[in-house]
């Protein structure tokens, strides 16, 4: 026997002893810590318990006895998936395996004009995504649960519970990340299912269900991204985001104990506060910073790195937190201005920037301004009421 057919022989082989054990290789970026639920009582399991924070490794195997630990659903193959999901298995390749050379018009893609210049694309699934989004929020990315200085998405917290942290320190630091959802791909969403435990088989339709791969028309607005990512709108999108920022909340973190210093952050907003000793290491703090957020596979806005001290307004996520977390008093009096001046104008006139849910859009900063300063939110809302 020649050579190359020994070496076929050997190839052939090791191929059907790989099949055979079940043991395959897969190169993914996931998340080896997955803090997780439990499953009877939705409360977070403590980190101290032993439970609480999970080692995981994103690998190709299903691992049923890992789900059900977890109380998340086991399931091995793309039928149990579509079963699942209420939708036959071709509906399911239709939604999740578009061919390459044409993907399916899932979303309605709109482009948006952010307050800082620019345009935001924001997409909205339709109705059978949409249902199977909503399904992989409830039954699985539910039960799990961002870290500490999580702020944004979360319930029981709010722009509230991110800023009151940072209330009276001497200097208070706020970045922010460029690109949030565009920066998480494919590839790192496949990888956090994994780490939950779905195998290859699942992970890969449970990651394209959840991610679009963004028009060339839009890639100027979302930091050139190729790739498959979070779609900005789908119901999914925000647990997956704070999902795959824990390694860089807890480096972050664990950088702020080293300096002193608190720590949080509402979605794409980071925010640092200290006393004057952490104002005078901010030239050895923020390299650092810069390069964890590096890489992590972040990048911070150019130019949007803020330093407020004591002396000046200090604001996170839109509140001041000089003395406590509250709503501007410019906001608060430009707000009174347009309910003063429509007693005599009409609401129409108000209206400068053509919403056209007007009085919807004045009743929410109404609630806004409840947040902290409830009796002049209901004197405001008496007026804004009056207007019919």
């Amino acid at each position: 026997m020649s050579v190359f057919w020994i070496v076929v022989a050997l190839i052939a082989a090791w191929i059907v002893l790989r099949a055979l054990t079940g043991r395959r290789t897969a190169r993914v970026v996931g998340d080896p810590f997955v803090r997780m639920r439990n499953p009877k009582t939705g409360e977070p399991i403590p980190p101290g318990s032993g439970k609480g924070r999970m080692r995981l490794r994103a690998t190709a195997a299903h691992r049923p006895e890992l789900l059900a630990e977890n109380g998340l659903p086991n399931l091995a193959s793309r039928e149990e998936l579509a079963a699942a999901l209420g939708i036959p298995r071709g509906t399911l390749d239709w939604l999740a395996l578009p061919e390459r050379k044409k993907e399916p018009p899932h979303y309605t893609a709109f482009a948006v004009p952010k307050r800082s210049g620019g345009y935001r694309v924001l997409y909205a699934p339709k109705a059978k995504l949409k249902a199977a989004q909503h399904w992989i929020r409830r039954e699985i990315l539910a039960k799990t649960f961002a870290e500490d200085p999580a702020h944004g998405f979360i319930a029981g917290r709010s722009i509230h519970t991110n800023a009151a942290p940072h209330t009276g320190k001497d200097i208070v630091v706020t970045l922010d990340l460029d690109n949030f959802f565009p920066s998480v791909t494919y590839r790192r969403v496949r990888g956090i299912f994994q780490s939950l435990g779905y195998g290859e088989e699942v992970a890969i339709p449970l990651a394209m269900l959840c991610t679009v791969k963004p028009a060339a028309k839009v890639r100027e607005f979302v930091g050139g991204q190729r790739h498959r990512m979070l779609p900005q709108g789908a119901p999914t999108s925000p647990a997956l985001a704070n999902l795959a920022c824990r390694h860089l909340d807890l480096r972050l973190a664990g950088l702020a104990a080293k300096f002193g210093c608190t720590y949080t952050r509402y979605a794409d907003d980071l925010t640092f506060s200290g006393d004057a000793a952490f104002e005078r290491s901010l030239k050895r703090f923020l390299p650092l910073l810069q390069k964890i957020v590096k890489a992590e596979g972040f990048k911070l806005k150019k130019d949007k790195t803020h330093l407020a001290r004591r002396g000046a307004r200090q604001k996170v996520t839109g509140l001041v937190v000089n003395d406590g977390p509250r709503v501007p008093r410019a906001y608060r009096r430009r707000l009174r201005a347009i309910l003063h001046n429509a007693r005599k104008t009409g609401l129409d006139a108000q209206n400068r920037d053509k919403h056209p849910h007007f009085a919807h859009a004045l009743r929410g900063r109404i609630e806004f301004v409840r947040s902290t300063h409830p009796q002049l939110a209901a004197k405001l809302l008496a007026e804004l009421r009056s207007l019919g």
